[in-house]
């Protein structure tokens, strides 16, 4: 994930939600292809260690990158990339 390799942080002065920087964040590097579709994206406790956030927080982002449709979650295996048709992209 960029995140960790770039040292971002959240910007707590930014008007944009800690949740949605980290998502953003994820959804970046999903749209560069890495990781696939169908791969495991980073878990909450993942993102809790590489952004610094309370587990709430990156919950948030993984719901929200969920709502989005960019992910698919797995009860007890984890969340994935999923594929995205044009029609989501354009909505």
């Amino acid at each position: 994930m960029t995140g960790a390799g770039a040292g971002c942080a959240v910007r707590y002065d930014s008007p944009i939600p800690p949740y949605q920087q980290i998502a953003a964040e994820v959804v970046r590097d999903i749209e560069s292809g890495a990781p696939a579709v169908d791969r495991p994206v980073p878990s909450e406790s993942a993102l809790i260690q590489r952004w610094g956030v309370a587990r709430d927080t990156a919950r948030r982002a993984v719901r929200h990158l969920r709502d989005q449709g960019y992910v698919y979650t797995v009860p007890q295996r984890g969340t994935y990339v999923r594929e995205r048709s044009s029609e989501a992209d354009e909505s």
